[in-house]
């Protein structure tokens, strides 16, 4: 795939009233080659490393939200029944979160807001009369209706579902080949090598793919009611996550009253730094790996 401009390396080119250092020939593509004493391969190859160096510290970040996030969804459906499949499950839904918050605007930061915002006031007002159920039924019921009566712009109702449902086939498909490495293996993997993994292979698998996913949806009709309540129905998962979120995060410091959500919040706490390495580590490989092969970041979807 072609390579394609960050969205932000305009503004790296207000350096060019700098003096010439090599900071700034790392810094944009403005100085020439010669004032510094490099040939431009040179150049050009320290810039390009930059760029792969970029966007695995970008990755990264996505994948400190993945982890955790996989790590506590897991937690809850083992003990609700989810046998065998609940990392699937887990990275499917984990990986939907994780498209949409990366990968689109007003939508995601509504339905985050909503959900963190239902989950500290119930936490604080309410947290001895309240279950964990409720409030996230609370911010899910909240935030379809904001979706339903709340115009978004055509680009996020258009894209986002496309994005959604290609974060949650890249999770399911990674949370497969996760089961499928530990059969081979006839081991399980540490908690480290199996989240850097997963959140690896989603991530490329994600990017890979996302492109047919929003061609394919937004080549539907404008007003189609069908997408708009895929949109709606996305806004409320998202703040249902983030409200539950909340909770679990604050698990050990309370009495939820359910022990299913205390015991996973528990369980999750036990291998927070486990769970947050091997996402930094999975993010940052899928990150450098994405750039060294020149795959379009997707902000650049049109």
């Amino acid at each position: 795939m072609s390579a394609t401009p960050l969205p932000f390396e305009s503004a790296l080119n207000e350096t060019a009233s700098m003096p010439v250092s090599p900071l700034r020939a790392i810094l944009t593509l403005t100085v020439p080659a010669a004032d510094l004493g490099l040939h431009p391969p040179v150049l050009n190859a320290v810039i390009r490393w930059r760029l792969v160096l970029l966007r695995g510290i970008v990755w990264s970040l996505v994948g400190l939200i993945y982890a955790p996030l996989f790590a506590g969804l897991m937690e809850l459906l083992i003990r609700v029944g989810g046998g065998v499949f609940a990392n699937v499950m887990a990275a499917g839904i984990a990986g939907l979160a994780c498209a949409v918050l990366y990968g689109s605007r007003a939508l995601a930061l509504i339905s985050t807001g909503l959900g963190v915002s239902v989950g500290v006031v119930l936490l604080i007002v309410l947290p001895d009369q309240v279950s964990v159920g409720a409030v996230v039924c609370m911010a899910a019921a909240l935030a379809g209706v904001v979706g339903l009566t709340v115009p978004f712009p055509e680009r996020d109702s258009c894209q986002v579902p496309g994005k959604a449902v290609a974060g949650l086939m890249a999770g399911a498909v990674g949370g497969v080949g996760l089961i499928s490495t530990e059969l081979l293996l006839a081991t399980p993997l540490s908690r480290v090598a199996a989240l850097a993994f997963l959140v690896s292979v989603s991530g490329v698998l994600y990017v890979a793919t996302v492109r047919g996913w929003v061609d394919g949806i937004c080549r539907r009709r404008q007003a189609s009611p069908a997408r708009a309540l895929l949109a709606t129905a996305i806004m409320a998962l998202l703040a249902a996550v983030a409200a539950g979120s909340v909770w679990m995060i604050n698990g050990p410091l309370l009495t939820l009253g359910d022990p299913l959500w205390q015991a996973a919040s528990l369980a999750m706490y036990h291998t927070m730094p486990q769970t947050i390495l091997g996402g930094l580590i999975g993010g940052g490989l899928a990150g450098m790996l994405l750039e060294i092969f020149r795959f379009s970041w997707v902000n650049d979807l049109r």
